[in-house]
């Protein structure tokens, strides 16, 4: 080397000046701890800003949403003026005065946003969204945030200045002179100790593209994946429900936590483990979303269905990055890359697999699983089933063609219907239906049928909704000119009435509605405008008008005939009595009579199996007789339904939610479960016992109601005369405590004032007569209990006392027991334990032989008669014996039996059955 072209002392001087220059700018542009501190609460806030709110709230700050929130716009302002004072302050490191503006000037705009935020969640008077987390995080952050600027701020005027730079007219002592071969290695070792401790861009930037990618991918997991598209063509404009995050997708959670596990390993390792986990992470994220998530249901013809939301986009570009950036510098990590592509493949989808019902023969699966009455659909919709009985927002269609409808509870007096398909809801059409949500029947030439009001005196409607409509009104709270009911232009009614309406759906696709006094079973193909409702009455049996019935395709019918009875018959053969007859306390046996227990719902299906669901275990009857216990267990239920396909439905509430069952195959499999065990003697209803005595049993007309104007009317009756003689049911007034008929078509009833006496009021024939207790009652009177025979009546008053009013007067009688019956002769007639007493009007008592279950009246002769849902009894001589049996002409499973004259009056549901002795 020429002397010449050797470095001077001057010349290396000022290379290791500008060297120190380059290193100190450096470490002025670091971050500090308060910057790091800053760049974390600035992460919280973005965080913090993208919860969502409670469903319902409408509290959501990373959109807009339907009611306005306060203080949104500043909160949205927060991170980014966090992420802008870092940036400013690393630009403005060289320049102290400058940095100092910069920190202060800062400081102030955070503290100024974060007032502002609060300001705006203080004054909307929203609690719900003030003290949400999403509220309070923000506002956390950003007071913290100010508090860490400040003291930054306050560090400038306290820290070292910053030097200034040094020119090489200021070194002290340098010369031109050439270095030596000593000096000059000295000087190079030097400077090349400091360029190699400045790490390769290469080195450190991979890392922080990696993390920063990886950080993002986690983010991107809150903000929404999924979202409904037009929701207001269906009456959803509330975001909250169109729009789900990746963790509130039941079946992607998995997936889920397969990302953040490869984005958490990303950030925790290093070299070449890192760039794996970056590439597999990348891979995973773009093969889940293009294989799975990407996919949706298509649209709907009312312009309706889900798309991919912001966060799902955001996901697949940020997994691309990844890729690319653990690629670089390790071209054999591609072989990684495909690895990653197969797990993301294999990694379980965010639409997840048809539910596929379990391979037990017989054994009931959830079909629908409501938590809290709420269904979570397979991309996270939510949809609060709308009615009572989950059976009645679930349907089918009407013709048997595929597809499953939901009815939602989308509001106080609203609900949307929810095409349901392999586990997705797609919103179809919003009914606007008042307080009583409608049951819905089915779908028909995209024709939604269903059952509209019907509660309590209401009107009830069956009306046909469009499914091309964006909205329907279904309220029947207005008339047009015509006196007709008014609904959406487009909805037809079908039919009308006057409730209680209630509808149940059979397997051979018809529909059958109750209420009051009559009984409709319309087929489904007849279900259609102009139709009359008169054409579509049945009448199986007794009990049958106005109660539950269903039937099969082979001809298989059962109705309920009282509130403890059901009938079936089977074509072409006689009435069997099903429920409603067991002695209390028999367990579930073979014999469906010989067993006691409470039927909540029944089915018949394609079969004729008869499907028994209540307070007993789930049992099902067979065509043989025998009476079969469900297997796998499903007690507790409240409806069924017998579908056309053979399959079951089961609707239950247990806990916290209700629940759909299905029985896929519940008509094939119903002959294989085992039979239940035989009854025990005691409970045997196979034979019953023929008594002495022919009766003649007549269906009487429909009997009308009569109120005879004695204070506000009740909703309880009994059965008597009224003025002109007729038979009629007597309205109680509203105000009687006990009450009880005479055995000669009049009525008792009793009232009492408190504090005061007791008085008891005789009808008979339209007159009534009243008589006074001259004596208080005791404290806390019951009214347990009334018995009358003629002019004479009986009533318990608590304290094992009972008040006695005869044509003689009012006395107190002591009494054990429980009151039952008075007769002509005076006695009284109580029942202690299991047995029944006899107390004449001297205190005598004597007791009756033989069993004593069942119902007990004083008899046409004024005798004690029995009856025990299957026979009639009397006491002759202090023993219990058998008159008659259903062979002659005794009603079963009667609710009340009221005495006139010489006839019993048999109550069955809806019906009275006159009974007497056959001359």
């Amino acid at each position: 080397m020429p002397l010449r072209d050797l470095p001077t002392e001057s010349q290396a001087a000022t290379a290791l000046i500008r060297t120190e220059l380059l290193t100190h700018r450096r470490t002025l542009r670091r971050t500090g701890k308060p910057g790091l501190v800053l760049s974390g609460l600035a992460a919280g806030a973005l965080l913090a800003v993208l919860v969502p709110g409670r469903t319902g709230t409408g509290c959501y700050l990373w959109r807009a949403t339907t009611q306005p929130v306060e203080g949104r716009t500043a909160a949205l302002i927060l991170p980014v003026a966090m992420v802008l004072l870092i940036l400013a302050d690393r630009l403005s490191a060289e320049s102290f005065g400058l940095s100092r503006q910069v920190r202060g000037w800062g400081t102030a705009v955070l503290a100024a946003v974060t007032m502002a935020a609060w300001t705006g969640f203080v004054q909307q008077d929203r609690p719900t969204c003030a003290f949400s987390p999403a509220v309070i995080g923000t506002l956390a952050c950003g007071t913290l945030a100010t508090a860490v600027a400040g003291y930054w701020a306050t560090q400038l005027f306290r820290g070292p200045m910053t030097p200034r730079p040094t020119s090489v007219d200021d070194l002290p002592n340098v010369s031109a002179e050439p270095l030596n071969q000593s000096e000059l290695r000295a000087l190079f070792v030097r400077m090349l100790d400091r360029i190699e401790s400045w790490a390769p861009a290469r080195g450190w930037l991979m890392p922080f593209a990696t993390g920063t990618l990886a950080v993002l991918v986690l983010l991107s997991t809150v903000l929404p994946w999924r979202e409904l598209r037009d929701p207001v063509a269906v009456g959803l404009a509330e975001a909250g429900l169109i729009r789900v995050q990746l963790w509130e997708i039941p079946s992607a959670r998995s997936w889920a936590l397969v990302v953040c596990a490869l984005a958490v390993a990303t950030l925790a390792t290093r070299g070449l483990v890192r760039r794996l986990a970056a590439v597999t992470c990348g891979s995973v994220t773009v093969a889940g979303l293009a294989a799975h998530l990407l996919w949706l249901p298509p649209l709907l013809p009312n312009g309706v269905g889900y798309r991919p939301g912001i966060g799902a986009w955001t996901a697949l570009a940020l997994g691309v990055l990844l890729i690319a950036a653990g690629l670089i510098g390790g071209r054999l990590l591609v072989l990684l890359g495909l690895v990653g592509g197969v797990v993301g493949l294999l990694v379980p989808s965010a639409t997840g697999t048809p539910y596929a019902a379990e391979p037990t023969v017989g054994v009931p699966h959830r079909l629908l699983d409501l938590h809290n009455g709420q269904l979570v659909d397979r991309l996270g919709m939510r949809v609060a089933i709308g009615t009572s009985d989950p059976l009645d927002s679930f349907a089918s269609t009407l013709d048997g063609s595929p597809g499953q409808w939901l009815l939602g509870r989308t509001g106080s007096e609203s609900s949307t219907v929810f095409a349901y398909d392999d586990g997705v809801a797609l919103p179809e059409v919003t009914l606007n239906h008042g307080p009583t949500a409608p049951a819905v029947w089915g779908v028909t030439d995209n024709h939604l049928v269903v059952l509209a009001g019907g509660a309590g005196g209401k009107p009830w409607a069956i009306l046909s909704v469009p499914l091309d409509l964006p909205q329907a009104d279904l309220s029947l709270s207005h008339k047009d000119p015509d006196g007709q009911y008014y609904v959406t232009p487009g909805v037809e009614v079908l039919a009308s009435g006057v409730g209680p309406a209630l509808s149940h759906r059979n397997a051979d696709r018809s529909i059958v509605v109750w209420g009051g006094a009559t009984t409709w079973q319309i087929p489904a193909n007849q279900l259609r405008p102009g139709m009359r409702l008169q054409d579509f009455e049945v009448d199986p049996g007794a009990g049958a008008p106005g109660n539950a019935l269903s039937s099969g395709p082979d001809g298989t019918t059962a109705w309920r005939t009282s509130e403890t009875g059901l009938a079936m018959a089977r074509r072409g053969g006689p009435t069997q009595q099903l429920t409603g007859v067991a002695p209390a306390g028999c367990l579930l046996s073979s014999d469906a009579a010989s067993s006691s227990m409470t039927v909540d719902a029944f089915a018949v299906d394609v079969r004729g199996n008869v499907w028994l669901g209540g307070g007993a275990p789930t049992s099902v009857i067979t065509p043989d007789g025998v009476m079969r216990k469900l297997p796998g267990g499903a007690d507790g239920i409240s409806s069924i339904e017998a579908r056309p396909d053979g399959s079951v439905l089961l609707g239950t509430s247990p806990g916290g939610g209700s629940q759909i069952l299905q029985i896929t195959d519940a008509a094939s499999a119903a002959a294989t479960y085992p039979a239940a065990p035989d009854p025990l003697p005691r409970c045997d209803r196979r034979k019953p016992v023929r008594g002495t005595t022919d009766f003649r049993a007549t269906v009487l007309p429909a009997v009308e109601t009569v109120d005879p104007h004695q204070g506000s009317p009740g909703v309880n009756s009994l059965l008597g005369l009224d003025a002109d003689g007729k038979l009629a049911r007597l309205r109680l007034p509203l105000a009687a405590r006990s009450s009880a008929p005479d055995g000669q078509g009049g009525v008792w009833w009793t009232l009492a004032d408190q504090p005061g006496p007791e008085r008891a009021v005789h009808l008979v024939r339209g007159r009534t007569t009243v008589q006074r207790d001259q004596k208080p009652l005791p404290d806390n009177p019951k009214a347990e209990f009334a018995a009358a025979a003629g002019d004479r009546l009986v009533t318990a008053i608590g304290g094992g006392l009972c008040n006695y009013y005869g044509p003689d007067g009012v006395r107190r009688l002591a009494v054990k027991g429980d009151l039952l019956v008075l007769l002509p002769s005076g006695q009284t007639v109580t029942r202690l334990g299991d047995r029944l007493v006899l107390t004449d009007t001297n205190g005598r008592t004597s007791s009756v032989a033989g069993e004593t279950a069942g119902l007990w009246f004083t008899g046409p002769d004024g005798k004690l008669w029995g009856y025990d849902a299957v026979h009639l009894l009397r006491v002759d001589a202090g023993r219990v014996t058998v008159l008659a049996g259903p062979t002659q002409g005794v009603p079963q499973a009667a609710d009340k039996v009221t005495v006139i004259g010489q006839a019993l009056y048999f109550e069955l549901g809806n019906d009275v059955v006159r009974v007497e002795a056959a001359r």
